[in-house]
């Protein structure tokens, strides 16, 4: 019972979280697009970006500073995290080239 709450206020934690990094990002990216393209810019590829950016945060950050321990909690190996950067950094810079 006990490590079932737990894992339940992870998860509630984890929504958290993500609506957090969420409207972070998406706050410095439209400061950001107004000011390299002139005008807000929002598309499906810049949320789907924030997503995998937080996947990486979480899996190699956060879920070891939360309530729910696991012996499953390993980090994303180098090449996972660089490749999933380079993927959302893509992702993120799309708008950018649809525009012009």
């Amino acid at each position: 019972m006990h490590k079932s709450v737990l894992f339940i206020f992870e998860l509630l934690r984890l929504c958290i979280l993500l609506a957090l990094t969420l409207l972070i990002l998406g706050g410095l990216e439209k400061i950001i697009y107004q000011w390299i393209v002139g005008e807000t810019v929002f598309h499906w590829s810049m949320a789907l970006g924030n997503m995998i950016i937080f996947l990486v945060l979480y899996r190699n950050y956060f879920q070891f500073k939360g309530w729910y321990k696991s012996e499953n909690n390993k980090k994303l190996n180098n090449i996972s995290t660089i490749s999933l950067t380079a993927v959302s950094l893509g992702l993120l810079l799309i708008p950018i080239w649809i525009n012009h």
